[in-house]
């Protein structure tokens, strides 16, 4: 948008700014690598405590 008003002269150029926002992925998409025997002891966990709601 700003590019477009800048090609009609319809924009000051002065006022652009830049949002430099960090996104961080959860370390399932970051590729973490979790030991077999840990995972399965986590999803256990996950698991009786759902059964506890």
């Amino acid at each position: 948008m700003i590019s477009e008003a800048a090609a009609r002269d319809a924009a000051d150029l002065g006022l652009v700014s830049v949002d430099s926002t960090v996104a961080r992925a959860h370390h399932h998409a970051a590729g973490m690598a979790v030991d077999p025997q840990l995972l399965e002891g986590l999803e256990k966990a996950v698991e009786e405590e759902k059964g506890m709601q």
